[in-house]
């Protein structure tokens, strides 16, 4: 009797188990809504040698042309982050470039796309040839990197640093290796993790407390909408597993013989690249100049009412 139930209970379980194995596949995870054709005003779409498509906000600068910035956001993020930048710094005599890196934003989200850090400078470098031989301009680019942006701008100094005045790194996370898990993304585990990103994870209520401990402090309604509305687009969850699966860094340690001018902004109060990290940048690599905003999170670049004005003082 009792070995009977056993090999009953035995069974269940067997079916348990192939039912969670299956059942992610044949759950609809994909958002439906497409990418607008103009997200914003100054948007333009820039296509790659490759076919892929790269969403920017371009800013020409007002007046006489002081120099060229382009911005790139952190995991999650896209052009909005810099809404509080773009147009400040272009009235400042400066063309500004904000990108939205590949599987990010309003950018194409491949599902066979490497998402390294190579693979992104590439992408920008061509960006950025075009967009110099279109203005007949021969001037090399500050670049400014927030969180894992950071680590694309050291990528992009390592493939083509004779074009490169600066860098700025934001709370720049290039201290940490790579995702070394990235292969349960080809298993159930990843299906479930796309059933878990539609259905729970990227909704209102979720990004306002990611928000609110990214900014260590209130998060307007506007910041929600503006995270949101290019993550709930068409590819977004497909992109983001295939991020999650060939994801690649580029740690400070790999350009300290490059001789790059650096500097660095951070949130005292940071939670996601704590300010300890810094201490090690500095500890690797010469470092041009340094401020710390010591009660801001994150993103001090969205929330500190003197971060352009700290920027523009160190680049200039």
């Amino acid at each position: 009797m009792i070995k009977r139930t056993l090999k009953r209970i035995g069974k269940a379980i067997l079916v348990i188990l192939l039912l969670l194995l299956i059942i992610p596949y044949f759950i609809p995870t994909d958002f439906t809504k497409e990418v607008p054709t103009k997200p914003y005003e100054n948007s333009v779409f820039f296509t790659t040698e490759s076919g892929l498509r790269l969403h920017t906000q371009v800013y020409l600068s007002v007046g006489e042309e002081k120099g060229k910035i382009l911005l790139i956001h952190g995991l999650m993020a896209s052009t909005f982050s810099y809404r509080h930048n773009s147009q400040a710094l272009s009235e400042q005599g400066y063309t500004v470039i904000a990108v939205d890196l590949p599987g990010f934003g309003y950018s194409d989200k491949p599902t066979d796309l490497q998402y390294t850090q190579t693979n992104f400078a590439k992408f920008l470098w061509e960006m950025l040839d075009d967009y110099d031989t279109q203005h007949n301009s021969t001037t090399s680019w500050h670049l400014v990197g927030h969180s894992m942006g950071s680590s694309t701008t050291l990528a992009m100094a390592l493939q083509n640093k004779a074009h490169i005045i600066d860098i700025t790194m934001i709370d720049g996370a290039v201290t940490q290796g790579s995702n070394g898990n990235g292969w349960l993304m080809g298993t159930p585990v990843g299906q479930w993790l796309k059933v878990g990103l539609r259905y729970f994870l990227l909704n209102e209520s979720t990004f306002r407390n990611l928000l609110t401990d990214v900014y260590q402090g209130s998060v307007p309604q506007e910041a929600i909408d503006g995270y949101l509305a290019p993550v709930t687009t068409k590819g977004t969850i497909n992109g983001l597993l295939q991020f999650v699966k060939s994801s690649k860094n580029i740690q400070i340690s790999e350009v300290k013989d490059l001789g790059l001018k650096i500097n660095l902004i951070w949130g005292g109060q940071d939670t996601w690249v704590p300010i300890d990290a810094m201490n090690e940048i500095e500890a690797t690599v010469s470092i041009n100049k340094t401020y710390v905003f010591p009660t801001a999170g994150h993103t001090p670049h969205e929330t500190e009412e003197d971060f352009n004005t700290i920027l523009l003082g160190m680049i200039e």
